[in-house]
């Protein structure tokens, strides 16, 4: 990409932000003025905007004669750029339907991809699945398979367990308790083959045909709760209520029904089987085994951030634990006590967090916030903390953001597109000529399989080195070498707000609504930038 588009498109993104000086929209305007060039990339940006928000209110973004630009909420002054690009925005809307921009930037700058459906009609997000993973309890797994987490989405091919609990529920309605080790293949969304382990099986009349499979038989339930058990030896089928078929290899079916059990041998041999259902975890037994292993987790975490609050370099650490519905001041949790890092709770809601023992703050209204004021200068800093983020709805959606964004001021958001944005700007906001703020673009990371789950975002940036690092979970996301024109002497933080923006540019009241759709319910800065063994740390002793 060329010099000047680079000039123009950090101009839009500043303006899209708020941030945009009146000498930078000067510079914009004489740019859409002068250059046809630039004015078809305004038009494309203003698309793209409008195209996100049509998406996301659910309308099809095929009708241009219709669409409201984003200038409309801009201030006067910018009446005049959106002007100078009508007559283009015209001609483009046309053959321009839909371009999906990734921006993205690192120590190679910046980039652009643009694709375009061809066919204009409006792309609705998907997701793959046969069946979804509702609940773990202690689990370990093989070696070299990922570590598999609540909600997950699971399709079909293999699944293995080498020690505890997971109850699976199929789309077709049925639920199963699997107890390792166990190695089963999900097949359908009403199959599965089972190779080894215990299965209790929970059918509701409308999952009525729901199979397990094993090398020596087949199990078809007709509405029933029932286990099965497959050894290396023989494979137990018991009947806790109502009645299911089984098809043993080369012998006719037979039906068992409530208080029945049976067992095949690899002989081929079937004989009756007693009864043993305590053998067989059902799912009142796990909710309780899950409750005892979410208390577990939250004491062990309790432990860990009691021992963390000592940590000198901990500037800020809140915890948003037992908090209650009236409460509208959030305790800052360092050591020693300091209360003016507290923060002020506005309009945010008391709300579960990761486990049910521990409270979190839930932002849905453009309102919802907290106000918070952190003095000092800092060389490097570390922002790390656990959210749960419902939806990307808006264009800028705040983690933690400064009121003015002035000289030395760090910025940490998420982008609708699902990158993670940091930025420190170099100059004071009043400076007509200097160095643009450098915008650290991870690679997107969201889909819709992480929406409504507990994930820990951080991010690093170490003066000495000009490093801004992302990270996802405890791994490293990317990494960003700033330019040193690009990075300021030192940061400072002052007056902010987690969750949202409390002081915008715009004019007549108007604000940019960027407040997080979702929960948060740890957050901590630190005034050095943590090694990614610290990050991993901080994610592994605090993960649901």
């Amino acid at each position: 990409m060329n010099e000047k588009h680079s000039e123009i498109e950090s101009l839009l993104l500043e303006w899209e932000s708020g941030t945009l000086s009146e000498a930078d929209l000067a510079r914009l305007q004489m740019l859409l003025k002068e250059d046809p060039e630039a004015r078809q990339l305004y038009v494309q940006w203003q698309m793209l905007s409008t195209a996100f928000e049509l998406q996301s209110q659910g309308v099809s973004s095929t009708t241009p004669s219709n669409l409201p630009t984003m200038a409309t909420s801009r201030s006067l002054s910018w009446a005049s750029v959106a002007g100078l690009a009508l007559a283009a925005c015209v001609l483009l809307s046309v053959g321009l339907v839909w371009s999906l921009w990734y921006a993205g930037s690192g120590t190679s700058g910046s980039f652009r991809v643009i694709a375009t459906p061809n066919d204009g009609a409006p792309q609705e997000t998907t997701s793959q699945g046969i069946a979804i993973l509702t609940r773990l309890v202690e689990p370990a797994w093989p070696q070299g398979q990922k570590a598999r987490q609540v909600g997950e989405a699971l399709t079909s091919g293999r699944f293995q367990l080498n020690e505890g609990l997971a109850q699976i529920e199929f789309f077709c309605g049925a639920t199963i308790v699997l107890e390792g080790p166990a190695d089963i293949d999900l097949q359908s969304s009403s199959h599965a083959l089972v190779r080894t382990g215990k299965i209790r099986a929970t059918v509701p009349p409308a999952a009525r045909g729901f199979s397990l499979d094993t090398e020596q038989m087949k199990v078809v339930d007709l509405g029933t709760e029932f286990g099965l058990s497959v050894s290396a030896d023989s494979v137990d089928v018991q009947v806790f209520d109502g009645e299911v078929e089984l098809h043993p290899q080369a012998k006719d079916v037979r039906r068992i029904t409530t208080g029945q059990g049976v067992r095949l041998r690899n002989s081929g041999d079937l004989t009756d089987l007693a009864m043993q259902p305590d053998e067989f975890v059902d799912i009142t037994e796990l909710e309780s085994l899950s409750e005892q292993q979410d208390q577990q987790h939250y004491h062990q975490w309790k432990t860990w951030s009691d021992a963390i609050r000592g940590d000198d370099r901990l500037v800020t650490h809140y915890a948003f634990d037992q908090l209650n519905d009236w409460q509208r001041r959030l305790a800052c949790d360092v050591v020693p006590d300091n209360r003016d890092l507290d923060g002020a709770i506005i309009g945010a809601k008391v709300a579960p967090g990761r486990w049910p023992q521990k409270g979190s703050l839930e932002f849905k209204q453009p309102a919802d916030r907290v106000r918070v004021n952190i003095p000092g200068e800092f060389t490097s800093l570390t922002f790390a903390c656990w959210t749960r983020i419902d939806s990307l709805d808006r264009m800028f959606n705040s983690l933690f953001l400064t009121d003015s964004y002035d000289k030395g001021e760090p910025h940490w958001q998420i982008l609708d597109t699902g990158q993670l944005y940091f930025s420190v700007r170099p100059v004071d906001r009043a400076t007509k000529n200097g160095p643009k703020d450098f915008k650290a673009l991870s690679p997107s990371f969201w889909n819709p399989s992480l929406q409504g789950k507990w994930i820990h975002l951080a991010v690093t940036c170490d003066w000495d080195s000009r490093t801004i690092i992302h990270y996802l979970n405890g791994r490293e996301l990317s990494r960003h070498v700033v330019p040193a024109e690009q990075m300021p002497d030192s940061a400072q933080i002052g007056t902010a707000s987690i969750g949202n923006w409390e002081l915008p540019t715009l004019p007549n009241a108007a604000f940019a609504v960027r407040n997080l759709n979702g929960r948060i319910d740890e957050f901590m800065i630190f005034s050095s930038a943590l090694s990614p063994e610290e990050i991993q740390d901080i994610y592994d002793h605090g993960k649901p």
